[in-house]
């Protein structure tokens, strides 16, 4: 094997596929890559058996073959290059590299060792813009659980049905839905979020093609495929407890409420972080005490249509939903002290959080 190619093509194709590689594992082989040339391509794969991710890029042939050496090793060897190409060449089990004047001369495996990569999924589902998945991703997924004995709730639950394309993510106190409106056959299938940190597109109008079967999904976009092993199900019934009828609608600025809600937080408990609104005409009033830390409170305006209401909230995890809402105003929907809450970006349908309140002994 030989071949030349531009260090910043080199350096992008690796950055986007060392991502996967598990930081520990018994299984050492995972720290390393495959690099294979043939038809005037590099093709790049790694893997951490759950998800498999294979880049190409044009290069200067001079020998095909195919060696399996350490991913991040490469990557920084080619980061701190000086020249603009770097030359590779496989001499018996070594690789050696010619990166400006610094010459290296890395040890390699048997390719043979590397784990065998699954079939590409052949049911193709529906194709999607990169930008929509960036947003539909970013604006769902930091509320995926945590706890692994909830396995389904560690995923990003992908749905199509009813003519829309939903993501949906939920730990058990709280929910995110996106949605956009698509038409292909209905179908859903729960994926781990580190998938789409492989996810590397520039351009939002740039396609990404889904391909999904009983036990895989698979994403064809550019010079890339990835394949992912599905998480089981089933996924929650979370529309159940979606609420669609509200004995209050608020609507307050959401940098007001942010920088309210950080300031009378600080005498909070610092496990729950809990803060009564109080939702009183045109104000909401924000309260929080602690018998170690002190009493605070903070009056905002708001456009309240409702009952009087009081209703305990973890602060924290409303700032992290206000941080991930793109519009000015945001539309709080309530039912009572005890069920859940509707957040939303003011005049855009596409996306919901949901919010349970907090049972707080003692409170009015």
């Amino acid at each position: 094997m030989e071949f030349k190619i531009g260090k910043n093509e080199l350096e992008k194709t690796l950055s986007s596929v060392v991502k996967i590689i598990p930081p520990k594992s018994t299984y050492t082989v995972l720290q390393n890559i495959i690099l294979e040339v043939k038809n005037k391509e590099l093709s790049v794969e790694a893997t951490d058996l759950d998800i498999f991710i294979r880049k190409s890029v044009p290069v200067e042939v001079k020998e095909t073959g195919k060696v399996l050496v350490p991913g991040k090793k490469i990557l920084e060897i080619t980061r701190e290059s000086s020249g603009h190409e770097i030359e590779f060449k496989l001499k018996e089990l070594n690789l050696q590299i010619s990166a400006g004047n610094a010459h290296f001369n890395i040890p390699s495996l048997d390719y043979q060792e590397f784990p065998e990569v699954p079939k590409f999924p052949e049911k193709k589902w529906f194709d999607v813009k990169a930008g929509e998945v960036n947003e539909m991703v970013n604006s769902t997924i930091f509320m995926v659980a945590r706890d692994i004995s909830r396995r389904p709730m560690n995923g990003v639950l992908i749905q199509l049905k009813e003519g829309e394309l939903k993501f949906v993510t939920t730990d058990g106190a709280r929910l995110a839905l996106n949605k956009v409106a698509k038409t292909e056959n209905p179908g859903e299938i729960i994926v781990a979020p580190k998938l789409f940190d492989l996810i590397s597109l520039d351009d939002p109008e740039d396609n990404v093609e889904i391909y999904a079967e009983e036990r895989m999904m698979g994403l064809s976009y550019l010079d890339t495929k990835i394949i992912a092993r599905l998480i089981e199900g089933p996924y929650p019934n979370y529309e159940g407890v979606i609420p669609t009828t509200f004995t209050g609608n608020c609507t307050v600025d959401r940098e007001v409420l942010d920088g309210a809600l950080k300031r009378v937080s600080l005498v909070s408990s610092p496990h729950i972080k809990n803060v009564k609104f109080d939702f009183i005409g045109g104000t909401i009033v924000l309260s929080a005490s602690s018998p170690d830390i002190g009493e605070a409170k903070e009056e905002i305006p708001s456009v309240y249509d409702g009952d009087k209401l009081g209703i305990w909230f973890n602060a924290s995890y409303i700032i992290e939903i206000l941080r991930h809402i793109r519009t000015s105003d945001i539309v709080m929907q309530l039912t009572s002290q005890s069920t859940a809450a509707l957040l939303r970006p003011k005049d855009d349908p596409r996306v919901l959080y949901l919010l349970m309140p907090l049972r707080i002994e003692g409170w009015e």
